[in-house]
């Protein structure tokens, strides 16, 4: 899978600003944590300290079907504020299903976790057996945790 990542971004008075390494990948994502497409559920949970691994904070990138999939892909993005509307990628996690009988596939991003406001991105591509492409990008809001 090889979706074009936002590096870093920089909140501007409300608005957000993508520092993009290429492309255009999350530069008009909404916020939009879950989305239905097709008969999947595609879900960007909002930063948060982890309930497996204590100490972490982390965000999950998941695709949950009815039905098997040709392709599931997730890639999840962590950003953590280092200055004041300077938000830096601080861990990534990705994960595919490519065995065409998948119906479920999960990518977090985590790291130990440091007091701050954290912001999540996702790129999701689903590929049905036909071979429809539905390929989406979904941003959080950004979240203060508190370890």
């Amino acid at each position: 899978m090889s979706f074009t990542k936002a590096r870093s971004f920089v909140v501007c008075a409300g608005a957000v600003a993508f520092l993009l390494a290429a492309g255009p990948a999350t530069a008009g994502a909404d916020v939009r944590p879950m989305e239905a497409v097709s008969d999947c559920n595609f879900n960007l949970d909002w930063p948060h300290k982890s309930g497996h691994v204590a100490g972490n904070v982390t965000s999950n990138g998941v695709i949950n079907c009815n039905s098997a999939k040709k392709y599931l892909g997730v890639e999840t993005y962590l950003y953590r504020e280092t200055n004041p509307g300077y938000f830096k990628l601080v861990a990534q996690n990705s994960a595919v299903n490519n065995s065409g009988r998948g119906s479920y596939v999960n990518a977090a991003a985590a790291l130990p976790c440091v007091n701050a406001r954290y912001r999540a991105t996702a790129e999701f591509l689903m590929v049905e057996g036909n071979d429809a492409r539905h390929e989406r990008s979904h941003v959080t809001q950004i979240v203060t945790v508190t370890c």
